[in-house]
């Protein structure tokens, strides 16, 4: 602690979680709408009336704000475009603008005053990042989701690795800029949760992917500004040749999340059995397409579908085909299994045929699945 600068105040806030842990988890309502804003906002004074000693700095290259306020356009589209694509829900909340803003704006000087005055020091860096993101964990979630492991470990996903990803944004952006940079982000993205009567029908893998990715994009976007800040002499073609990668990867990484959430006309799965080797085996995805209702009732004896039973996908080979009036019927086998399935397939069961498949890169989904079933 010899060398931790503003000690003092880091030490306020871990009193402060520590603290309000208990508050949070038997009474949320309380603590979001009158203990939390009231801590946060004595916080904001105390820097303003302190604020020569305590670094609190504001970027006069106006230039950065205009990328932090195109990046939270481009939030709000994404956002808006996933639910037209996935649908929209009626939102029912009840968030007080100033309950809300307050704490972000005073967790974000806060940030500003112990990161630029301990840059130095990367020990305190990474521990002033998990103390914010812990401030902002709702513990009685948390405690309520731990006894069970899949909506544990989908929380988990969605909200505490997407609140660690962005507060190590937040933390790089208020030493390099200021922390009006990503207050800035935080507040247009907060009033846009705030503001909008509905929100995206988006599921857990989806928001924790964009969670996660979002910040990384932001990050490799403000550290090409940063490090060309005062660089002049760096080729035009360069530059050019830096801006069309990022947009090709950025392109790339939002492709490939429609893809494996099935936005697209082929669609990923994981297999989780040996039924159908050699053609394919258990840790393999199998890549499908999708059919209209008419190609379902054409489908050839011999071609490999993929239909649901109630939660599980199965992908096995059409044996037979039974066609009654306008109803059609598919019998199925593995390939592997010395019998055919005992139950037929519907047409509304069938989610596409098999394309291709790709080896190995399903095992992660396969012991996940093995580890939540036991």
């Amino acid at each position: 602690m010899r060398y931790l600068k503003n000690r003092n105040l880091l030490l306020v806030i871990i009193i402060y979680v520590f603290i309000t842990t208990n508050l949070i988890i038997l009474n949320s309502r309380i603590y979001t709408n009158f203990i939390n804003p009231l801590f946060w906002g004595g916080i904001i004074i105390y820097l303003i009336i302190n604020r020569k000693k305590n670094y609190i700095r504001f970027d006069k290259n106006k230039k950065y704000f205009k990328y932090m306020v195109i990046i939270t356009c481009i939030h709000v589209i994404i956002y808006l475009y996933l639910g037209f694509i996935l649908g929209f829900s009626e939102k029912r909340n009840n968030y007080n603008f100033i309950a809300t803003i307050i704490p972000i704006i005073g967790i974000e000087m806060a940030r500003n005053v112990i990161a630029t005055s301990n840059k130095s020091n990367k020990i305190v860096l990474i521990f002033t990042t998990i103390l914010f993101a812990l401030v902002e964990l709702k513990y009685n979630i948390l405690v309520n989701l731990y006894p069970y492991k899949e909506p544990f470990f989908e929380y988990t996903c969605e909200t505490i690795l997407p609140l660690i990803a962005f507060n190590s944004l937040y933390t790089y952006l208020t030493l390099k800029g200021s922390f009006a940079i990503p207050l800035v982000y935080r507040i247009f993205v907060r009033l846009m949760s705030l503001v909008l009567p509905i929100y995206s029908n988006a599921d857990w893998f989806i928001i924790a992917t964009i969670g996660i990715l979002f910040p990384v994009i932001i990050y490799a976007l403000f550290r090409y500004k940063f490090a060309n800040k005062n660089d002049d002499i760096r080729e035009k073609k360069q530059k050019c040749y830096n801006k069309i990668s990022f947009a090709v990867i950025f392109i790339f990484c939002i492709n490939l999340v429609l893809f494996m959430i099935g936005l697209f006309k082929y669609e990923p799965i994981t297999i989780l059995s040996n039924s159908m080797k050699p053609i394919y085996e258990r840790g393999d995805v199998v890549i499908f397409e999708k059919m209209s209702d008419s190609e379902l009732r054409q489908i050839p004896i011999n071609e490999i579908i993929i239909y649901s039973v109630g939660e599980q996908n199965i992908a096995h080979r059409i044996v037979d085909k039974i066609e009654e009036n306008d109803t059609v019927i598919y019998l199925t086998k593995g390939d592997n299994n010395n019998v055919s399935d005992k139950v037929a397939v519907q047409i509304d069961q069938i989610k596409g045929k098999y394309v291709f498949h790709i080896k190995y890169i399903g095992f992660p989904t396969v012991w996940l699945y093995e580890y939540f079933n036991k």
